[in-house]
């Protein structure tokens, strides 16, 4: 639901409606304007989370109760939605590295209102007919990422979208997870890679990252 510090996305295959993070709570109105008018006023099948992170998460509980949804993440970051708070990941550059740093020392800056998941998943998951859930860990332990009819691919912070000439993301917890988590997402197939922040990646541009990065 548009390109920019924080994006969500909405997926309808036929009866059925999944919301892919849900952003910062002051984005709450813009979100429910837009999710009001794609819905036509009904409710929402499943939001999923690809992790847990604050800027993913802050309208999950209201969207849960507002439109009736169930919440989908994965199995290793459950506890922290229930806690309602999720420790901001490690910088990937010196000053993502001090950013973070001096992040985890706010710990206010990492806590949102907990909510409880419905549904829990592991390495693959059958969503709906055209659509499932991956594991592509490295950004966090329990990132998911959601691949829609072998062409398009929700990817949350597994890339970055902000720069053209690269998906490296500044924050990550385990780097070397990540990239594996790249070769796993180029071997579906999708054309288009839609991250949490920044605009669409290409095929192309993953698979040069991939090499450039050895991977494959």
């Amino acid at each position: 639901m548009g390109w920019g510090r924080g994006n969500s996305y909405l997926v309808l295959d036929g009866d059925n409606s999944v919301l892919v993070d849900t952003g910062l709570k002051g984005s709450r109105n813009d979100l429910k304007a837009k999710l009001d008018e794609l819905l036509g006023g009904g409710e929402l099948s499943w939001l999923v989370l690809t992790h847990t992170h604050y800027d993913h998460v802050e309208n999950a509980a209201w969207i849960k109760e507002h439109y009736n949804s169930q919440i989908i993440l994965h199995r290793s970051e459950a506890d922290y939605l229930k806690q309602g708070c999720s420790p901001l990941p490690t910088g990937t550059n010196p000053w993502a590295g001090l950013v973070g740093k001096i992040g985890r020392k706010i710990t206010s800056l990492s806590d949102y209102e907990l909510a409880n998941p419905d549904i829990l998943v592991d390495d693959k998951y059958q969503l709906t007919h055209h659509s499932y859930l991956m594991h592509t860990p490295g950004h966090t332990e329990g990132s998911i990422s959601l691949i829609v009819d072998d062409e398009v691919a929700l990817v949350g912070d597994a890339m970055f979208g902000v720069f053209w000439w690269s998906i490296f993301p500044p924050f990550a917890d385990d780097v070397p997870l990540m990239k594996k988590s790249w070769g796993k997402l180029a071997k579906t197939g999708c054309k288009i890679y839609l991250p949490g922040h920044g605009t669409k990646n290409s095929q192309e541009l993953l698979i040069k990252q991939c090499k450039k990065y050895r991977v494959f």
